[in-house]
């Protein structure tokens, strides 16, 4: 018997330990919450276990009475703990059954069972020991074990609900439990004249069962202790779910953080190919229309707005001329109102950039849009500035209410950029065929100074020596001097003709540089009677600047005009071709050549030098005389 009482206090201390042990961590669950009341339950009622052991190897003595009296208070005051324990658990595991609606009631049992307790063992008399052990489990120990079955019970449909379905059998098995240790340790009593003592006691189940009642409490005790440890395993089901639910949601958070850089890494990568495709339109030369159209364009696109529009400075400064205006349909470019309103107005006259409505009063009046019919509610405007002067504006607009941040006025002040060189661009190429047509007249002048007209005055020369010559009669020296009269005016006819077909090729805008220089070199043989022959070599359009195209024509003019002039040649060659980073123009001839010595005298070729040195190009002129002249020109391209 003494190991049966020593295993029936183990179960339970085991328990309490397991028990307290697992109180100490966090968890959601609300058996949690009420773990140290079945901790204290166990620890307490192994300690009324072995008092019984110890009270066996004890029959007597003060030892003996020390023992009976720890056991008496602490049977009730381990069956209160397990009642506190099954209370927690009936009211807190999840809606009560209909029938249950007077659980707030259930508060009062611990204090009338301990009342009803009291009361019965001061009146025992004689039987107070008895009567304290019979009562203690009729009116503490048996509602408590119920009452913890029947909190697992509900704790066992509330993990359902949780979707916790491992080790949440276990319930069952501690619903079992403790309805059978509730029977085996509250209902069987010592023999008494109390309740159901005289019928259902010690020497009933012995008679009835064949083993003592302390072997079924000990199965019992067991029981509960084995079920109860391992239901503790659902704490461990609900961190390995908790952690479950948060790596799922680190891996959510994860996948919407990449979601967001890939998307800002997107929006960088389109800002960046449009600045370069911008930037490449200005390199290409394209209109400057249609670049500020592009860019117009692009800045509504990246920005996501539904309109953006770019205007210039009228001279009064009190207005803005449209250039362009892109909405989601079409770009505008052509007759376009003058934009008025005073929030862009205000912000170009201040220099400013700001984003409407964060950047300005309250009391900003509405921006009706005429072209979308709208309400602006969101737009970001910014100058377009050149060496601190603004030349007019660039803003864009949406109808929704959705704010302009601040790296969208940033990306917007970069494409102003953009269109503020495209201005300069056009302006300078503007300036550049200006003086190409001031240089192209001055040459001209010059031509006609240095040979027509010297041409002329000597045509008047020698008509006056026809005019002599015939008042003498002298039939044959007036025929000579009209064949040498025939050979100047000839050779002024040519200097006109190439003069004329230098200044067509100087202003032929619209076509390319290969195209014009064929149709020059074609029609240069034809004007002269020399065979020329126009080789192109190049695969692609030389990528030049405008002024080195303008030189290198200018060169090819003069080297053609040379051979005319000074070369007595019948052939001539003009060969383009690519080396590396850079175009190469041969005009070769098999004229009579000249003196390598005259070159640094020779006015015409040195101005030819001086043209490729302005564009960084180098010339070379190799002639030997009897076997013509090669003049080699290579220009770098725009990329090198």
């Amino acid at each position: 018997m003494l190991a049966i009482y020593f295993f029936y206090g183990v179960a339970f201390f085991a328990m309490g330990l397991a028990v307290a042990l697992e109180a100490r961590r966090n968890s959601e669950l609300v058996l949690s919450r009420h773990l140290p009341w079945l901790a204290a339950f166990g620890l307490a009622h192994s300690a009324v276990e072995w008092c019984d052991m110890f009270l066996m190897m004890y029959p007597d003595g003060v030892a003996h009475q020390i023992l009976d009296g720890l056991r008496l208070v602490l049977l009730p005051l381990s069956a209160l703990f397990l009642i506190r324990f099954g209370i927690g658990l009936v009211s807190e595991a999840g809606p009560l059954p209909e029938w249950l609606v007077f659980v707030p009631l259930v508060l009062l049992v611990p204090i009338a069972f301990l009342c009803a307790y009291a009361l019965i063992v001061a009146t025992s008399g004689e039987m107070f020991q008895v009567a304290a052990d019979v009562w203690s489990r009729y009116l503490l120990y048996l509602p408590g074990c119920w009452l913890s079955s029947f909190g697992f019970m509900r704790q066992w449909k509330g993990l359902a609900r949780a979707g916790i379905h491992q080790a949440r059998h276990l319930m069952l098995g501690a619903v079992i439990a403790f309805l059978f240790n509730g029977i085996a340790a509250g209902l069987v009593v010592p023999t008494a004249p109390y309740g159901l003592a005289p019928w259902l006691n010690y020497d009933t189940v012995l008679q009835f069962t064949g083993a003592p009642v302390q072997v079924w409490r000990a199965l019992a005790a067991i029981a509960v202790a084995f079920f109860v440890v391992r239901a503790l395993d659902v704490f461990e089901v609900e961190r390995a779910h908790q952690l479950h639910a948060l790596q799922v949601e680190r891996e959510r958070d994860q996948a919407a953080a990449l979601a967001l850089q890939r998307a800002e890494r997107e929006r960088a990568e389109s800002w960046t190919e449009g600045l370069v495709s911008i930037s490449r339109r200005i390199a290409d030369l394209d209109k400057v229309d249609d670049v500020l159209g592009a860019t117009v364009n692009l800045a509504r696109t990246l920005l996501r707005a539904d309109i953006a529009a770019l205007g210039l400075w009228m001279n009064d400064k009190s207005r803005l001329e449209m250039k362009c205006l892109a909405t989601a349909e079409k770009i505008h470019d052509h007759n376009l109102p003058t934009q008025t309103h005073p929030l862009i107005v205000e912000a170009l006259r201040a220099h400013q950039s700001l984003r409407f409505p964060e950047d300005t009063p309250a009391t900003t009046e509405l921006w009706e849009c005429s072209t979308l019919g709208q309400t602006i509610r969101a737009a970001v405007i910014v100058p377009l500035k050149l060496e601190n002067q603004v030349l007019g504006g660039f803003w864009v607009g949406r109808v929704a209410p959705e704010s302009f941040t601040p790296t969208d006025l940033i990306g917007l002040e970069r494409l102003a950029d953009q269109a503020v060189i495209a201005l300069e661009h056009a302006a300078m190429t503007a300036r550049v065929q200006s003086l190409a047509v001031t240089e192209e007249r001055s040459r001209i002048a010059r031509e006609m100074h240095d040979g027509l007209l010297q041409i002329l005055g000597y045509l008047n020369l020698e008509t006056q020596t026809i005019e002599a010559f015939a008042r003498q009669g002298n039939l044959n020296a007036i025929r000579a001097e009209l064949i040498k009269t025939r050979a100047s005016i000839n050779a002024a006819q040519a200097d006109v003709r190439e003069n004329v077909l230098s200044l067509r090729t100087t202003l032929a805008g619209e076509t390319g540089l290969i195209d014009a220089l064929g149709d020059y070199v074609e029609e240069f043989g034809v004007q002269t009677g020399i065979q020329v022959q126009f080789v192109n070599q190049l695969e692609a359009a030389p990528n030049l600047s405008p002024l080195a195209e303008a030189q290198l024509v200018r060169i090819v003019q003069e080297a053609l005009a040379n051979v005319r002039k000074h070369a007595q040649a019948t052939q001539v060659q003009v060969r383009l071709s690519k080396r590396n980073h850079a175009i190469q123009i041969g005009i070769t001839d098999n004229g009579i050549g000249f003196q390598a010595a005259t070159i640094k005298n020779h006015f015409g070729l040195q101005t030819m030098r001086e043209r490729a040195e302005s564009v960084h190009g180098v010339l070379t002129i190799n002639s030997e005389g009897g076997i013509g002249t090669r003049v080699n020109l290579v220009l770098p391209t725009m990329e090198n």
